[in-house]
């Protein structure tokens, strides 16, 4: 693509003199002038014409020699376009040239035919094929440029089957499940549920699904502290022993005796640590059956009031003394009231130590050693009471789920199965509730286009969501996106083509016939008289080629035409020669370094240009260059095919991309080369004035 940007070395002052230059030396008149105007304008502006850029920058720069034409590779008319922006044709018959345009246009080339005479852009412009008959044009579209582009770009795109999805409708995006939601469920739907083998992990979320959620939240709730304790007993020594405890406190088994053994373990576990620091009692002999209870009754005897005598002995003093004499108190033989005390307090603790080995014994528990294993004992009883208080909640909850619950709690295992099934429900659902959701989303996706009307790409949505797939769902989504933008753009381009229908009927049949056909680009012909051109100089973007006939007869300022196109085809043929004064318009190309080539037409009717003279025109010089007439033509293949190209004949002839130079092509032209200047032209815009008043070094 050719940079349009305004040289770095070349400002706008230079440029608008350029212009004025190139207006200048020739014929004069209204439309050169008004063409100046025109450009002068734009180049103030900042618009930059691309051909003149590009002829401007040739005659400010020495162009090194051109590469030696490749035998294997001759060149052609469409491959010389493609890589030099400005070209010499000569030698060249109207249809040969005619020929020519019809296969550029193939490629998507828009080609301004103007010239002088009159008659010779009427031969060309009669000689084009029918073939090619739609893509000529007396005027360019009126479409603005960048619609006109759009047009363009959509027939490459989508125009080859416009009806390719007639009778087709497209869901709205906005109501399409998102794909990370639909990633989300196809996990659930996926899993496998722990304990799924089991009638709990099956029937529990069902009743769950139809709860509340306050009521589904307090069942959770009751279900995770079944398992919070249960997973306490599991990490006890005796975890077996415990659990079938529990199982038996759960149906109401040994509840009196276990809470009988938890009462008696706190308080002797309290009374344990209360007495600790007492005095130690040791057992001489073994009390009697019924000694024990007469201690205790000398005891109240004492508490009530009553006094020890050494002389006649109330009788419970007489009773008891027998009994304490079995007993030493720190030592000693029991002396005073607190010493009874002590002696109470022991037996009362033997006795309690007795009552929790025999309920340890029926509830299947450890026997405490030790005072010391009190503590622990304690604990355990306290958890076995938590985790079977839980369990029976947990049973209640369970049998209430539902009238007539299908689900039953008979031992503690079963209870574990439901609270696990409850949790896991809450933590990450049911796979077939997810399995619902799914089908649910795909049955609503596919009601929201009627039957028969569905395309591909929504099919595959809707099949992708019943197979749980969400690789494949996202992958449709994206092809039902692409889908969405291709009828956007089909809708787009018979919007652009029904506007373009108005101006050019038979332009956008045309190209609308070639996108169906495959051809390359969609290129179009317009012939104009060089006044009208000049007059009214196409906006930017709009023309690719400008092709001038007889340009060996014009002057400078026919160079104007740049300004219409990138590149510019100047045909020469055997119209006059305009006297050679260093600025006829081949006398400037050849300063450009055009690139001059030979058609394949009549040799006797191509006129070469009159050798130039040099002229010094005022504050300058003509460098001393080789003119058009010094320098060799290149002969050049003109396609024989007319009409558009097919598919088939557009990889048989592609656009020849740009060749790199070969070797030694820095050293001097051989004389049966092609010559380039080497020096800059005096048309060329002037060099950037040096700034003054900058800092010296």
């Amino acid at each position: 693509m050719l940079d349009v940007r305004v040289s770095e070395d070349t400002d706008i002052d230079a440029l608008v003199a350029f212009v004025e230059r190139l207006a200048s030396a020739g014929r004069g008149g209204a439309a050169p002038r008004t063409a100046a105007a025109r450009i002068t304008g734009d180049v103030r502006a900042g618009r930059v014409p691309a051909g003149l850029r590009t002829l401007s920058t040739a005659l400010g720069a020495a162009a090194p020699p051109r590469p030696e034409e490749d035998p294997a590779h001759p060149s052609t008319l469409l491959g010389v376009v493609a890589e030099e922006p400005l070209v010499v044709l000569s030698d060249t018959s109207p249809g040969e040239l005619a020929r020519a345009l019809a296969e550029l246009t193939g490629y998507g080339m828009r080609v301004l035919l103007t010239g002088a005479p009159a008659e010779r852009v009427a031969a060309v412009h009669d000689a084009l094929p029918a073939s090619v008959a739609g893509r000529v044009a007396t005027s360019f579209p009126e479409l603005p440029v960048p619609e006109l582009q759009r047009l363009r770009r959509l027939l490459a795109r989508v125009g080859a089957d416009r009806n390719a999805r007639r009778g087709q409708q497209l869901p709205d995006v906005d109501g399409m499940p998102d794909p990370a939601d639909v990633a989300g469920c196809c996990e659930r739907a996926g899993r496998v549920v722990a304990g799924a083998e089991t009638g709990e992990a099956r029937i529990v979320p069902g009743l769950l699904r139809d709860l509340d959620a306050d009521r589904r939240g307090a069942v959770t709730q009751v279900a995770r502290c079944v398992l919070r304790s249960l997973e306490t007993i599991a990490a006890a020594p005796d975890a077996d022993r415990l659990r079938e405890v529990v199982g038996r406190l759960v149906h109401q088994g040994l509840r009196a005796e276990f809470e009988a053994l938890q009462g008696h373990s706190a308080r002797q576990r309290d009374d344990r640590a209360r007495y600790a620091a007492g005095p130690a009692i040791e057992i001489v002999e073994p009390l009697p059956q019924g000694g024990a209870d007469v201690i205790r009754r000398y005891l109240d005897f004492l508490d009530s009031g009553g006094r020890t005598r050494s002389y006649f002995r109330p009788q419970e003093q007489k009773d008891a003394e027998p009994h304490l004499r079995r007993f030493r108190v720190a030592g000693e033989a029991p002396q005073n009231h607190d010493h009874v005390v002590a002696i109470v307090h022991h037996l009362d603790l033997t006795r309690r130590d007795d009552e929790i080995a025999r309920l340890c014994s029926m509830l299947g528990l450890p026997i405490p050693r030790d005072p010391s294993e009190l503590p622990a004992l304690t604990d355990t009883l306290d958890r076995v009471a938590a985790t079977a208080r839980s369990v029976g909640a947990l049973r209640h909850d369970v049998l209430f789920l539902q009238q007539d619950s299908p689900v039953s709690v008979p031992d503690l295992a079963a209870a574990e199965r439901v609270a696990r099934a409850i949790v896991d429900y809450d933590e990450h659902g049911d796979p077939a509730e997810a399995a619902d959701e799914l089908e649910r989303l795909a049955a609503t996706c596919a009601d929201r286009v009627p039957d028969g009307a569905r395309a591909p790409e929504h099919e595959a949505v809707v099949a992708a969501l019943r197979a749980h797939d969400p690789q494949a769902y996202t992958d449709a989504c994206e092809e039902l996106d692409r889908a969405r933008r291709e009828v956007a753009d089909r809708d787009e381009l018979d919007r652009l083509l029904g506007e373009l229908a108005g101006t050019h009927p038979q332009l956008a049949e045309t190209w609308a016939a070639d996108a169906g056909r495959g051809v390359p680009g969609f290129g179009l012909v317009v012939s104009e008289p060089v006044d009208d051109v000049l007059g009214t100089l196409p906006p930017a973007d709009t023309a690719d080629l400008v092709v001038v006939l007889g340009a060996g007869a014009m002057q400078a300022d026919g160079l104007l035409l740049t300004a219409a196109a990138p590149r510019m085809l100047a045909v020469v043929g055997d119209e006059p020669r305009a006297a050679s004064s260093g600025t006829t318009l081949l006398e400037v190309l050849n300063q450009a370094s055009a690139r001059f080539l030979r058609g394949t037409g009549d040799r006797t009717a191509a006129v070469r240009p009159d050798p130039a003279v040099p002229v010094v025109p005022p504050l300058s010089s003509v460098p001393a260059a080789r003119t058009a007439a010094e320098a060799p033509e290149v002969p050049v293949a003109v396609p024989a095919q007319a009409g558009p190209v097919t598919a088939h004949e557009a990889v048989e002839t592609p656009v020849p991309a740009p060749r790199p130079a070969p070797r030694g092509s820095d050293t001097a032209p051989r004389d049966d080369e092609p010559s380039r200047p080497s020096t800059p032209s005096a048309m060329a815009p002037g060099p950037r004035p040096a700034v003054t008043g900058g800092r010296e070094d």
